[in-house]
């Protein structure tokens, strides 16, 4: 949805002026008359920005040129790390600008942000309160720019089936509850699962995904609620009759790949990427669903219509877990970036780099989106991509509104 440049605002053109042939003893009518003209014009390039900066903190409507050859950080979420790949290159190529993003984790990118040692942070996890409190009162800009399934892998050696699975049976395995995958309770909607202890895999750095897992557990099943466990990018996790922690959504993937009788969690382009087979989540239509990017997001469009927050609102209450439809994936998460309104007390470090910042992320919203269905991502609602856009227009330096560029 590439939204059309705003015209270059600037003075009115010169119109010429008329020969006055000065009358004596008009001098003084004349010095004032040119007092009004200067502080009429003063005003006029106040109100449209001729000198920099305007003292307002709504959107600019004049343009720049962008500058190029700069750089712009991130940090955060390891799922969305594929489109995040083409996102920076298309849009170095496009802009001649840099974006050195570090895909640590959702949680690692939040803690960056807070301590203001990157300029944006992604993430799956909309803030909570305490990590709100870790701000000190800023404004953030909680902005939704793709989305994406959680996937739950499996590696069962000899049996070629489709894995079938209930959150609560999901969470029983996570609580060590269900232990071994010929299960009865397993073997419900399964059949011919061998006799073997289940190694469960989960993410040992504060990811997104285990956010998303721990949502739909949390609806799901009521041993898990009971647990007191939660929902979190950090879990605490039950003790397991075999259990396993790897870093990032690439490395759960590939202990998966190499791991006899293990199951885990992660984004559809690495589960993709590692040839991993996927199993049925079962949704409350009580249909088993295989992730893909239609199902996905057939599933995020159909909670759309749910009361979201504005950009500058606390989205913790937002869940993308057990959409309504027949056919929705259960396992569906937006993913987020997450900036300072006033980078002034954050980062970038100056209001021109802040104008790439919105340069950036404005490509992501518009240009951006065409990538995603390609490498199993989904684009956000049209209503959400339009918020961001607002959103942007409100980001300012001090007080001072930022120039849009082109």
């Amino acid at each position: 949805m590439s939204a059309a440049a705003p015209p270059a605002d600037g003075p009115p053109a010169a119109r010429p002026r008329p020969t006055v042939r000065r009358k004596q003893g008009h001098g003084i009518l004349y010095a004032v008359l040119a007092v009004v003209i200067v502080v009429l014009l003063v005003g006029i390039g106040a109100a449209t920005s001729w000198y920099g900066l305007s003292k307002s903190s709504s959107p600019s409507t004049s343009t720049t040129a962008c500058a190029s050859g700069q750089t712009i950080s991130g940090n955060g979420a390891s799922f969305l790390e594929t489109l995040m790949s083409q996102w920076v290159s298309s849009y170095n190529g496009a802009t001649g600008n840099e974006i050195d993003y570090t895909a640590g984790a959702a949680g690692l990118g939040i803690n960056a942000l807070a301590d203001k040692t990157t300029d944006f942070a992604a993430t799956d996890e909309p803030l909570n309160d305490s990590e709100y409190a870790s701000f000190d009162g800023a404004t953030l800009l909680t902005l939704p720019v793709t989305g994406g399934a959680v996937t739950i892998v499996y590696n069962i050696p000899n049996w070629d089936h489709t894995l079938n699975i209930t959150g609560p049976q999901l969470a029983e395995i996570y609580l060590g509850t269900i232990n071994n995958w010929n299960s009865p309770v397993l073997a419900q909607n399964n059949s011919g699962l061998p006799n073997a202890t289940i190694v469960t895999v989960h993410r040992s750095d504060p990811a997104g995904t285990s956010y998303v897992l721990t949502n739909l557990f949390q609806d799901d099943s009521a041993a898990w609620q009971e647990s007191g466990v939660g929902v979190s990018i950090a879990p605490a996790w039950p003790k397991a009759a075999t259990q396993e922690a790897e870093k990032g959504n690439s490395g759960l993937a590939k202990y998966v790949a190499a791991t006899a009788d293990t199951i885990g969690y992660v984004d559809l382009a690495d589960a993709e990427a590692n040839d991993l087979p996927l199993a049925g989540v079962l949704n409350p239509q009580d249909h088993f669903i295989v992730p893909n990017a239609t199902n996905t997001q057939s599933s995020i469009n159909d909670l759309s219509g749910q009361t979201l927050p504005s950009a500058t609102g606390n989205w913790s209450k937002v869940s993308w877990v057990n959409a309504p439809g027949v056919d929705d994936y259960p396992l569906a998460t937006l993913s987020y970036f997450l900036i300072y309104q006033n980078p002034a007390i954050g980062t970038p470090p100056s209001a021109e780099l802040t104008q790439i910042l919105i340069q950036w992320i404005t490509w992501v919203v518009n240009d951006g989106q065409q990538y995603a269905h390609g490498l199993y991502y989904v684009t956000p609602p049209t209503n959400l991509l339009t918020q961001d856009l607002s959103a942007l227009g409100s980001i300012n330096w001090n007080g001072a509104s930022i120039p849009a560029c082109h």
